[in-house]
């Protein structure tokens, strides 16, 4: 009997799971899935992820709305901590239709963080803030009190790190980090919202101690950084592992930063650890960097130099992702304006036997504004080329800033600031395999560093920064050597280091105010006047 009973419950599960590799489930049977799709994310992340994979592919399938909703959210937040954001910007325009006509503002709210939080990762600082304005303006809209709270939460949180992020003053970010404390104190403890309310709380906590280390208030930091991390390992709260992997991550930085160097390897080591069973590409890169560091001060050789192959392999690996990642967000940015353009169109179409007249002249006094506007743009990168080629070349000067946010002596500053000044010189920015990390080895310093000094001396990311160098060199090509005004764009784009002719647009357009063709046409049409 007893063996009857094991048979026929292995015969249910066997068809069940025939059922959702098939992708033909009823939507009950779905709905249960998300379910335990939710609560496997907070321990197994890799099989949620898969799971709620099968269960869209079901869903569509089946065309139940309720489900691809349901799931295609719950893939977002597990690609968004797992660092894809190039899913997340895929998955959340379907999202976000199938949210509206549900009129489902929690939903709606979240997919705009998701999104926001993506594109600040990506480096689209713009279009990051209007989605997180997006997000909160939805979330007032939220009932009951404790989603909304919960979801204002998670979008301090978000804006906090854009924030960081542009280089805005430390007492914006840390302001709305104390929003998103605020708000999750305000969170009840019942049963649907016990984990959400305290993971939110780690979660602040782990970002007041970061900006506790920028402030230099290391006692503040351990804590904040202590507060966050009894919470993360209480059971009873159920917080995700990837915070508690991240909250040990920063410890270890922590103590690196103040030559604690037995204690830096000591969290590090319980990072890599629990890291193994979530899997988070991005944090095991910092949890190797700081274990290569560590050990290099330890006088450790054979730990060393593990931690900096696998450091080197990680970051090469992700490096070479990012580049891949970014033509999502450009190509999604272009769409938008061409179906923005669309329904301008057709709305002029409808009034067109009416306002024919006026809509032309309207029309023509845009574009008479427009093309002004973009002259003026032209101008003034023309005017700064002929400043710069007339302005003799003169000794390297190097001011160090009295305000310094790292550990760091003046005379190693300033060295890294002269080798700087020598590799912007060196055109060798246009180098496409180049990469922050490659960068600190020529330099002789790393990456923490240097990415400091870029930001406090640069005013920028190192993305940003070698940006504009690479677009200052060719508007040089441009402006000097007519030849390369004959050039196609995508060649242009290669000449000097960008992975793809729609990024090379963006950037050109982000950093001259105008596009790369009008550009080059305003060159010849200047060049033909002053022949004639």
């Amino acid at each position: 009997m007893k063996n009857t009973v094991l048979l026929l419950f292995c015969m249910i599960f066997g068809l069940f799971h025939a059922q959702l590799n098939s992708g033909s489930l009823t939507n009950s049977q779905i709905d249960s899935e998300i379910i335990r799709a939710e609560e496997l994310s907070k321990g197994n992340p890799a099989k949620s992820i898969e799971l709620s994979e099968k269960l869209y592919r079901a869903s569509k399938k089946a065309n139940y709305q309720k489900g691809i909703l349901e799931s295609s959210s719950m893939l977002m937040a597990r690609y968004f901590d797992t660092g894809n954001h190039k899913k997340v910007i895929d998955l959340s325009t379907e999202a976000e239709k199938l949210a509206l006509d549900a009129k489902e503002d929690a939903k709606l709210a979240n997919i705009y963080r998701l999104r926001a939080s993506s594109y600040t990762e990506l480096g689209f600082n713009n279009e990051s803030i209007i989605e997180f304005r997006k997000a909160l303006k939805i979330s007032e809209k939220v009932v009951p009190e404790d989603r909304k709270n919960y979801l204002k939460a998670l979008t301090y949180t978000g804006i906090g790190l854009y924030l960081a992020h542009v280089n805005a003053p430390l007492d914006s970010v840390i302001y709305y980090q104390k929003k998103c404390l605020e708000s999750a104190f305000h969170i009840g403890s019942s049963k649907d919202y016990m984990s959400k309310k305290y993971h939110l709380l780690a979660l602040s906590y782990m970002n007041l101690g970061m900006t506790s280390v920028a402030s230099k208030r290391i006692n503040d930091a351990e804590d904040y950084f202590g507060k966050a991390l009894k919470i993360s390992q209480n059971e009873q709260y159920g917080v995700r592992k990837n915070l508690e992997v991240t909250i040990l991550n920063e410890y270890a930085w922590l103590y690196y930063d103040q030559k604690k160097y037995s204690q830096a390897v000591h969290y590090a080591e319980m990072a890599e650890h629990l890291e193994k069973s979530i899997s988070i590409p991005y944090i095991r890169r910092d949890i190797y960097e700081v274990n290569f560091k560590s050990y290099v001060e330890l006088g450790e050789k054979e730990a060393s130099k593990k931690y900096m192959n696998l450091y080197t392999k990680l970051n090469d690996s992700l490096v070479n992702q990012e580049k891949k990642t970014i033509n999502t967000p450009v190509k999604k940015m272009m769409d938008e304006q061409g179906k923005a353009h669309s329904g301008n169109i057709q709305k002029i179409l409808v009034f067109v036997s009416v306002f024919i007249i006026l809509i032309i002249a309207g029309g023509i006094i845009f574009w008479k504004r427009n093309q002004r506007k973009l002259h003026k743009s032209y101008e003034a990168v023309i005017d700064n080329l002929k400043k710069a080629n007339h302005t003799p070349v003169a000794d390297m000067q190097v001011e160090i800033s009295s305000e310094k946010s790292i550990n760091i002596t003046d005379e190693t500053v300033k060295m890294i600031l002269v080798k700087l000044e020598k590799f912007e010189k060196s055109q060798k920015f246009i180098k496409k395999d180049l990469s922050l990390t490659s960068l600190a080895n020529d330099l002789s310093t790393n990456t923490r560093y240097l990415s400091e000094i870029i930001k406090q001396y640069r005013e920028n990311n190192y993305n940003n920064y070698i940006n504009g160098l690479r677009i200052s060199y060719i508007i040089n090509k441009l402006y000097e050597d007519p030849i390369y005004r004959e050039y196609k764009i995508s060649y242009l784009a290669e000449a000097c280091g960008f992975s793809s002719r729609e990024v090379f647009a963006v950037i050109f357009k982000k950093e001259t105010g105008v596009s790369p063709s009008y550009f080059i046409s305003s060159l010849k049409k200047d060049s033909l006047e002053s022949a004639s």
